[in-house]
């Protein structure tokens, strides 16, 4: 987040809870008209959020995972909006603060509020929650589904799939269920499916006509109906129910009944209806809380009760958005008065659907699925079909040209700076200075800046009870945030700065923090300030790290920086120069954070790789120093900034060993290569590239898709270790079973021929 200014300086907090579909408009329009001085955070357990329209279509194989998902990770990159991955878990309404699911992480401060977060699913009946699986929230229910497909391919006996639900949505449900087993080639198994409702027919709001023509194709489809059926129980594998029939055996029972309220609104004091949703006004604002206002299945307008249903939250959409601005503007609130009916398309399975609307006669065909799916297009089209604003644009800095340097375009890696580890000054320009300075030379220090390793070191008086000197290391790392979530950001600084103490098998014992708020009010400063070092916190406490101080600033934009101290028996050290001819390099994470930041500073990244990325920045590197030392690792290093390249030449430089790299064998993380192939790279993969010039055979290996990862800088990166050779494949198994579970032998180390440079590769 950069402010430039006092136009842009925050000074208010809208916070959204839910990425449903009225808030997912309220972002995109935000994005095209935001207010000045206001800070809008999404919160959402989902960095993706399904549009409940197109799920049919999904089930039956019509849609992509991408096609009927928003994704919003890119949708608040896009709208200038903040994004926290987690749920609510309840409001403090007195004092305008939220929790959240994370038990360590404190209060988040707000000064308007909406609500648009779905219901829940109604698993109060015993065995739901153990054995079937709800329709709602979708996000869970998808990767289920694809599960049972993967089982329904494995399996070698006949089985039964069951859907509890005669309404609109179990019909379409089971309907696109039918319809993609039907086409799924590998499932060499009869599956039997069943549909259980409790009332005297299925679609009990549609009229007659439209439920004698499901029926009928239900029954064409071999699909068991099993009407006025009230389910009294589930056990493993079995549907039991209250009349005391035969119970129904499904191996797979899918829960599409009637969804409830969740229960942290109205237990936080909002006002509720009888069946718990939230009480609104025709304003969309709580009927108790005038400065809470809520859309979509989690609310209901008093004046105007409507059924769940999507169209209606969609209707909601740009009201909420006008309504949110003009109550920030202490402007009048307009009314929204929602439709009576609504066109209901009903999906069967195949490219075939059913439109029904009140008093019009019933359409059904090809062309009424076809007519469906352009308006569902059309609406996803709004969230998909995302570019960088023009005023983006124009406020990076662009370099001009040099004779005989090319000069880059406006969406260049000089000209969109990236943050975290790519902030770094380069390699070259690094090393040029620091030749040149002469600090004094103090007998305690035994590496200092003329070393290579991750930290440096001083003898202390302290020994061990062997009689070896104790030393003290110390690093610090310092970054622009790169990603605009406080509470994350501080953890993954704490972790990246910690890591070059894991590596070289040093002891945490102490940190002091430093670290720049943007320009914003008093308030707004206390909150990311608490959200910052709180995430900071966790992780040092973790770690048992003191924080022991530190400096907090105002600038242009967030960032944070850790100095942190170890303790190590001096015979312990892992260093960076002690690599041994005949050892294989273990990698423990993934490669890519740079590329994936990098496209997603301009929309180019899917939500669900950046979540991917930060999970492996969060993951710690303690546990995977512990393992190499136990296996005797006599080299260790982490992957950061420098990118995998510039920090193994750093271990090669001093020992005068050839590291021989097997390309193919170096993990990326998800939608990293594809980044790169698309131009994708951070503002420190050009220096960083200069390393190349130690690769023997570099122009061998340039058109190779994995080679511009070698150069990537890596924001809380993995550890990179030599082993021997005869304990690699045990380290590598306990690393795996340490959760480390891409760790993978990348390469070995040998003698050097004269003539060869530092690295070599090979696929």
């Amino acid at each position: 987040m950069s402010m430039t200014s006092t136009s842009t300086i925050a000074y208010q907090d809208l916070v959204l809870v839910g990425g449903g579909h009225a808030h997912a408009q309220v972002i995109k329009m935000w994005g095209m008209r935001s207010l000045p001085g206001v800070r809008l955070t999404l919160i959402s357990p989902q960095v993706q959020t399904p549009y409940s329209g197109m799920l049919p279509g999904l089930v039956a194989g019509h849609y992509q995972f991408d096609d009927a998902h928003i994704d919003l990770m890119r949708l608040c990159q896009f709208a200038g909006v903040r994004f926290i991955q987690a749920s609510v878990s309840r409001l403090d309404l007195d004092n305008r603060e939220l929790w959240l699911d994370d038990t360590d992480r404190p209060a988040t401060g707000f000064d308007l509020l909406s609500i648009n977060s779905g219901i829940t699913p109604e698993l109060s009946l015993a065995g739901v929650a153990e054995y079937a699986t709800p329709v709602k929230p979708i996000s869970a229910f998808y990767p289920r589904w694809q599960r049972c497909l993967a089982q329904l391919r494995s399996a070698s006996t006949p089985c039964a799939i069951t859907v509890v639900g005669g309404g609109a949505a179990g019909i379409e449900l089971i309907l696109a269920m039918h319809h993609t087993i039907s086409q799924q080639q590998g499932i060499g198994v009869a599956v039997d499916l069943h549909l259980v409702y409790r009332g005297n027919d299925i679609l009990s709001s549609y009229p007659p006509r439209i439920r004698e023509q499901v029926k009928a194709q239900l029954h064409s489809h071999g699909i068991h109906i099993h009407g006025n059926c009230e389910v009294s129980k589930l056990s493993s594998r079995h549907i039991h129910f209250s009349s005391g029939a035969a119970p129904l055996l499904s191996e797979h029972i899918f829960w599409c009944t009637q969804a409830s309220a969740a229960d942290w609104p109205g237990q936080s004091g909002l006002a509720t209806d009888c069946k718990g949703f939230i009480s609104l006004l025709d304003t969309l604002q709580s009927t108790s809380h005038d400065f809470v206002f809520a859309a979509g299945d989690i609310a209901q307008q008093v004046n105007y009760p409507r059924p769940a249903a999507g169209v209606f939250a969609v209707r909601q959409g740009p009201v909420l958005f006008e309504n949110l601005q003009r109550k920030l503007l202490a402007k009048p609130l307009k009314q929204h008065r929602p439709q009576q009916d609504f066109l209901s398309i009903l999906a069967l399975g195949r490219r075939d659907a059913i439109a029904h609307r009140r008093f019009l006669p019933t359409l059904r065909g090809g062309w009424v699925w076809r007519w469906k799916n352009r308006i569902d297009q059309q609406f996803m089209a709004m969230f998909s079909e995302l570019s960088m604003p023009a005023s983006a644009l124009a406020n990076q800095a662009v370099a001009p040209a040099i004779s005989g340097i090319d000069t880059p375009s406006p969406l260049s890696s000089l000209a969109m700076r990236c943050g975290g580890c790519g902030a770094k000054v380069g390699a070259t320009s690094l090393s040029k200075v620091i030749r040149q300075l002469q600090p004094i030379h103090r007998d305690d220090v035994v590496w200092g800046l003329d070393s290579p390793d991750d930290a440096a070191a001083l003898r202390i008086s302290d020994t061990t009870a062997s009689g070896q000197s104790q030393l003290l290391l110390q690093s610090v790392d310092h970054f622009r945030a790169f990603i605009d979530e406080p509470y994350l950001l501080g953890q993954i600084a704490a972790q990246h700065a910690l890591s070059d103490l894991f590596a070289m098998n040093a002891t945490p014992q102490s940190a002091m923090a430093i670290a720049s708020l943007p320009y914003a009010s008093d308030n707004i400063t206390e909150r990311d300030l608490l959200q910052l070092m709180s995430g900071a916190i966790k992780v040092l406490n973790d770690n048992n790290c003191s924080l022991t101080g530190g400096h907090t600033s105002e600038g242009n934009e967030l960032s944070i920086g850790f100095a942190v101290n170890g303790l190590a028996p001096e015979h312990a050290i892992l260093n960076k120069a002690t690599l041994q001819a005949g050892q294989v390099l273990i990698l423990t994470k993934a490669l890519g954070t740079g590329t994936l930041f990098a496209a997603h500073g301009q929309l180019q990244a899917k939500g669900q790789w950046l979540e991917t990325a930060i999970a492996a920045m969060l993951q710690s590197n303690r546990r995977a120093g512990e393992l190499f030392h136990a296996h005797g690792a006599t080299a260790c290093t982490d992957i950061t900034g420098f990118g995998l390249a510039g920090h193994l030449v750093e271990m090669l430089k001093p020992s005068g060993l050839l590291a021989r790299l097997q390309l193919s064998a170096i993990p990326a993380l998800a939608g990293a290569l594809h980044c790169l192939s698309s131009g994708f790279s951070s503002s420190l993969q050009d220096q960083n590239q200069r390393i190349s010039r130690a690769i023997a055979n570099t122009e061998q290996w340039q058109a190779h898709p994995l080679y511009p990862l070698l150069f990537d800088p890596q924001t809380s990166g993995g550890l990179l270790a030599s082993v021997p050779s005869e304990n690699a494949t045990s380290c590598l198994s306990a690393l795996r079973d340490g959760g480390y579970h891409v760790a993978t032998i990348i390469g070995d180390i040998h003698y050097k021929p004269k003539e060869l440079g530092l690295i070599e590769l090979t696929d």
